[in-house]
């Protein structure tokens, strides 16, 4: 059972993947120069806010699929149990320590740094945060 959660999470992550690389480069090159105008942060905001879910989806079903296979269900349970989350970090500490993969490690990072920037910076501009130009 645990060989098809593995193979699901990561051939979802897999799917996901390349939706979010556009996604990231349409913020880059689209999204963030239109939040420096005041007419169209609103706007901007929101899409950048939803798509650090896409991101988020992506590093947690990646994250979740390393720690199964690396690290077995009470990992995952674990994870699970730390609001959902906990997926990504003990992921990310199987990568470095079980898989001694460091390039793996490091890539569930900045995706999850993307997603909190992504998310943070889409409610600033939702809330109005420098919007008194």
């Amino acid at each position: 059972m645990s060989d098809g959660i593995i193979e699901f999470s990561l051939n979802v992550s897999t799917w996901l993947l390349p939706y979010a690389w556009i996604a990231l480069g349409v913020i880059i090159l689209i999204l963030l120069p239109l939040a420096i105008f005041k007419r169209t942060r609103r706007f901007s905001g929101t899409i950048i806010f939803y798509a650090s879910y896409l991101f988020g989806l992506t590093t947690w079903f990646l994250g979740a699929a390393i720690t199964l296979s690396t690290w077995g269900w009470l990992a995952l349970i674990i994870g699970l149990l730390l609001a959902g989350v906990g997926v990504v970090p003990i992921g990310i500490l199987a990568s470095f320590i079980t898989l001694k993969s460091a390039s793996l490690g490091i890539s569930i990072i900045v995706m999850a740094q993307v997603t909190y920037a992504c998310r943070v910076g889409g409610e600033a501009a939702l809330s109005g945060y420098d919007s008194n130009e």
